[in-house]
C-alpha cells in the first residue's frame, strides 16, 4: 500500500469496485474496504475540526477580559461626556 489518505484509498477501492458485476462478492468486499477507510477519513477530519474548535474557544476565551474592560470603559466615558455635557 502507498502513503495515500483514508479518503484517497477509498476512492481508489471504489474505482476497483466499478470494474466487478454489481451483485459480485468482490464488489461487496471492495465496497465494504471502502467503507471502512472513508469511516477513518471521516474520524480524521473530525479530530481536526475537534482540535480546530478547541484553539478558537482558547482565542476567545482571551477576548473576554479585555472587551468586558472595554465596555466597561466605554460605559465610564459615555457617563463623562453625559455629566459634562449638564
Amino acid at each position: 500500500m502507498n502513503d495515500s489518505t483514508p479518503a484517497q484509498r477509498a476512492r481508489e477501492l471504489l474505482t476497483q469496485a466499478s470494474q466487478h458485476p454489481v451483485a459480485s462478492p468482490q464488489r461487496d468486499a471492495l465496497v465494504a474496504e471502502a467503507a471502512v477507510w472513508a469511516r477513518l477519513e471521516h474520524a480524521a477530519v473530525m479530530e481536526h475540526h475537534t482540535a480546530a474548535v478547541a484553539d478558537i474557544e482558547s482565542v476567545l476565551a482571551s477576548f473576554a477580559d479585555p472587551v468586558r474592560k472595554l465596555g466597561s470603559e466605554l460605559g465610564n466615558l459615555t457617563e463623562h461626556i453625559k455629566l459634562s455635557q449638564r
